[in-house]
């Protein structure tokens, strides 16, 4: 029984200040029709463009990067411009998610190792996943064989939050928003198979220090309430090896302690990262919480975006 609801359309949704992102997903909306090869040559040409107009986050996973992968000078460069071409593609890969039809989906070659894990569950499961730049097909592929709730974080443009909650509701059985953490615990000891991303800083508070590639980073604790409980803990990767997206699926051991489990599940994050480390998203600041000066590069017009939305949640 699905446990979605349905967003609700509302006529803020076609006002002018949205007149550009509603002409933007109706742009992707008929170009993801488009066969799979030709949308993934234009994703790499659209790659190329963000890497030269986006100098912010070129320099973030540019720290990212040679922070875990030890990568530097050309071989950084490069491989920071392949990232970016990922990105451009999981544009495309977006589109094909929210509108193909299951028949298209079908014919996307996948592979699924150790399927048995997350199969046919007696009980609830937490379901690890990481920020890879196709994570949107990654769900709608995974949904193909397993029932799967999560979590989404609420977008700030109202238009795409609407687009995105509609679309994921054809193939996610339920989601939840990131502010939901209880309810989300009901549902796995309902027997729900719930999917979280845990490989982002969330901040200090909800947050742990634990080895990332070898450096400490903020992890968020929420995997390690679930230690020494009855709920099974598997990470469900999906890395595009060649031409396939391979599926597979590894069990993290839940009776062990709160940082051991913390610790475990960022080392198998690693090795998830490592299989196709130019598919994952490095462009976040992964290491911003617990240094006293930031090593990412000042972005005074996000930061001010950021401060004038705080105050509007604050006044309402």
């Amino acid at each position: 029984m699905s446990k979605n609801k349905n967003p609700e359309f509302m006529s803020m949704h076609l006002s002018f200040k949205n007149i550009f992102t509603l002409l933007g997903i109706g742009s992707l909306k008929f170009i993801s029709l488009l066969p799979y090869g030709f949308l993934m040559s234009l994703g790499n040409s659209i790659g190329n463009l963000i890497y030269k107009v986006s100098p912010h986050r070129k320099e973030i996973s540019k720290i990212n990067i040679n922070k875990c992968l030890k990568l530097e000078g050309d071989e950084l460069d490069n491989f920071v411009r392949s990232n970016f071409q990922a990105v451009g593609r999981g544009i495309f890969e977006m589109g094909i998610a929210w509108w193909a039809s299951d028949k298209k989906i079908k014919k996307i070659k996948t592979r699924i190792i150790n399927r048995h894990l997350l199969e046919c569950q007696p009980k609830g499961a937490l379901v690890l996943i990481k920020h890879s730049t196709h994570l949107e097909l990654d769900l709608r592929l995974m949904s193909q064989f397993f029932d799967l709730t999560g979590m989404y974080k609420a977008q700030t443009n109202e238009v795409i939050n609407y687009v995105m909650i509609k679309a994921r509701n054809n193939y996610i059985k339920g989601s939840l928003t990131n502010k939901e953490a209880m309810k989300a615990i009901r549902w796995m000891k309902s027997g729900e198979s719930f999917l979280y991303a845990a490989d982002q800083d969330y901040g200090q508070n909800v947050s742990k220090m634990v080895p990332f590639f070898g450096c400490d980073a903020a992890t968020v604790t929420f995997p390690s309430i679930f230690s020494y409980k009855n709920i099974k803990i598997l990470m469900a990767d999906v890395s595009k090896v060649k031409d396939t997206y391979e599926i597979e699926i590894k069990e993290i051991d839940s009776l062990q302690s709160k940082e051991d489990l913390l610790k475990g599940m960022n080392l198998l994050y690693e090795e998830f990262i490592r299989k196709e480390p130019e598919g994952y998203l490095w462009m976040h600041r992964r290491f911003k919480t617990g240094l006293e000066r930031s090593i990412y590069p000042q972005w005074s017009r996000r930061e001010r975006r950021r401060e004038k939305r705080r105050s509007q949640r604050k006044n309402n």
